[in-house]
């Protein structure tokens, strides 16, 4: 907006001065929309890196149960209890908001069979650990998954408001600012313009009055 667009009148001062304060306060709340936004990421990326560290652990405990299940029973044992029927897994997906920006809730639930899923007997030593470590995995998986798809989601928002604010701070709030002061301006000279004319006309009037 610039100020040779825009002619120098009282209603456009006017005008002008209430778009003025429309857009003051979409700043204040676009800049308040930044900090929750920045905060909200920053607890996230704190989770998530206390998630990574809980999956790596998780990661190396399950390495360890798998290693001793195939010592202790040998491979093909333990590639049938890997067949075996572990239950049923169901990943829900809900939904929350924040500052507008939709992030995912996951939970995952697995539903253990009734009967036993392989043969008494056959069984490997440490293949149960290993299964449960595996059950375990999917649930820090899921939480991870979670988290970083919602730090992806706010950082994402969080670069479109930092440019919104920054247009406003460095480009639409200064243009105003000269304008409309510009225009303040402008109508001032005119008024002080007017006075004098007006002081001249009463002068010569009053000089015309005198002669006569």
């Amino acid at each position: 907006m610039r100020r040779t667009d825009i002619a120098p009148t009282k209603s456009n001062l006017l005008r002008l001065r209430e778009h003025f304060g429309f857009v003051k306060s979409g700043h204040a709340l676009l800049d308040q929309k930044r900090e929750v936004l920045l905060e909200e990421l920053t607890e996230m990326y704190r989770e998530a890196r206390h998630a990574r560290a809980q999956l790596e652990e998780a990661l190396g405990d399950m390495y360890s149960a798998v290693r001793a299940a195939l010592l202790a029973g040998g491979r093909p044992l333990l590639q049938a209890e890997a067949l075996a029927d572990a239950g049923v897994q169901r990943l829900d997906v809900r939904e929350r908001s924040v500052m507008g920006v939709t992030v995912p809730l996951l939970e995952i639930t697995t539903t253990e069979q009734p009967s036993p899923v392989t043969a008494p007997g056959t069984t490997p030593p440490g293949a149960a650990a290993a299964r449960r470590d595996v059950r375990q995995l999917l649930g820090l998986l899921t939480h991870l998954a979670e988290i970083e798809v919602s730090c992806l989601r706010l950082a994402t928002e969080l670069q479109k408001t930092q440019r919104k604010v920054s247009a406003l701070e460095h480009i639409f709030i200064p243009e105003y600012r000269d304008t409309i002061h510009f225009i303040d301006s402008t109508l001032e000279e005119k008024e002080r313009e007017a006075l004098f004319q007006m002081k001249r006309l009463k002068a010569r009037r009053a000089g015309a009055d005198d002669g006569d």
